[in-house]
């Protein structure tokens, strides 16, 4: 049992012989080792040294001859608390590593980018929110009441709420309209400035949408932190608003 135990701890079958015989035997020479464990001698002698590289046992030369001394055995215990520390850190840094690689960020443009991007969000689980900062009549979507129409139906249909922040340029109808649909909240931005960029965020995705441009363009950030700090900016600015 002890030395299956041992085996968890980074024991081989080898070395667990080795550290046993040991501390077993107390203060031995690497030929004592040798005869009761009859392992070859190059496994001895490498066993050995890993051992004193551990801290489990000590060397010292008495009359110029190498003697191993077992050393307190509970110093495997700081030696399983160093690789806690160890993989504690790793871990760290692999979350970040992962959060890095599970960001990703893309450019989008064509005449129908708006309904590429805001499609993306209907994909979104039932009782979820999704955000729009900042939309109004301006360039192409001052053409788009149809599919805005259909994008609420769809919406409604699959259980998403939604909540809009307007830039000051949309007729106070829209908004009225906007407050009637099932799931959907609207206001005015709680600041009257013309906003050439407005934005969507839903789940992990932040769409930041440039409707003057032609071709109009998205920039498209798949990534958890900044949608979720979007989402507090937003609920911060919906705050400011009676």
């Amino acid at each position: 049992m002890l030395e299956n135990d041992l085996k968890k701890l980074d024991f081989s079958e080898n070395l667990t012989k080795i550290y046993m015989t040991i501390l077993r035997l107390g203060a031995s020479r690497a030929g004592d080792v040798l005869k009761e464990t009859k392992l070859q001698r190059s496994v001895v002698y490498a066993g050995l040294e890993e051992l004193v590289e551990r801290g489990l046992i000590s060397k010292t030369l008495v009359k110029g001859v190498a003697q191993f001394t077992p050393n307190d055995p509970t110093s495997l215990v700081s030696e399983a608390e160093e690789k806690k520390l160890l993989a504690q850190k790793i871990a760290v840094s692999l979350k970040k590593f992962q959060a890095v690689s599970n960001r990703e960020a893309r450019l989008y443009e064509g005449s129908d980018i708006i309904e590429q991007v805001s499609d993306k969000s209907l994909a979104t689980e039932n009782g979820e929110t999704v955000y729009f900062l900042g939309p109004s009549k301006f360039g192409v979507q001052s053409n788009l009441d149809s599919y805005w129409r259909r994008y609420h139906r769809e919406r409604v249909k699959k259980g998403i709420l939604c909540k809009i922040l307007y830039d000051k340029n949309t007729p106070r109808n829209t908004v009225d309209e906007r407050n009637k649909l099932e799931g959907c909240e609207a206001k005015y931005m709680p600041f009257g400035i013309d906003q050439p960029m407005w934005m969507l965020i839903f789940e992990d995705t932040v769409a930041m949408v440039i409707p003057g441009d032609e071709p109009p363009i998205a920039f498209v950030i798949k990534s958890k932190q900044t949608a979720e700090g979007f989402k507090n900016y937003f609920e911060y600015l919906w705050k400011q608003v009676e």
